[in-house]
């Protein structure tokens, strides 16, 4: 009987710090974001507006890590962004189903690094929302360093 008990012990140990070394990927943190359709007269068409909750607010600034698939760089402020999505290539939000949730700009100069579009990358920095310009993604991560996982 004891012999069970310490195999017991044992083996919920083992379970625990498996499951804490697992790492962290807070794509979950936007699954339930919202967006309302607009005009957007810069370019003639409706475009999609996120609705930023109050829930969402509270979130702002918090250090995240999301881990995900490089997809392009983009040019912003002469720095060139990393853009990550949660999802490969063929299904991400530009190419696939997904949605604007599941994609990110992350402000890392993608010179630094030798990416490999479709890989798994991941990435810490501060979480921002950006509510106003359609030229941006909606999730930014700001001051990013590569999280090795």
């Amino acid at each position: 009987m004891r012999f069970y008990f310490l195999l017991i012990l044992f083996l919920t140990i083992v379970g625990l710090q498996a499951s804490s070394a697992q790492p962290r990927n807070e794509w979950r943190l936007f699954a339930d974001m919202e967006f309302e359709e607009y005009y957007n007269e810069d370019i003639g068409t409706y475009d999609l507006k996120p609705i930023i909750t109050d829930s969402l607010l509270t979130l702002e600034g918090r250090e995240v890590v999301l881990l995900g698939y490089i997809i392009s760089s983009a040019k912003t402020d002469g720095f060139e962004n990393v853009i990550l999505s949660k999802f490969p290539f063929t299904s991400c939000y530009f190419c696939g189903n997904a949605g604007m949730e599941t994609v990110a700009e992350i402000e890392y100069d993608a010179k630094k690094s030798n990416f490999r579009m479709d890989s798994a990358y991941g990435f810490k920095g501060k979480l921002y929302f950006n509510k106003d310009d359609p030229e941006r993604l909606v999730v930014v991560i700001k001051d990013a360093e590569i999280w090795d996982f």
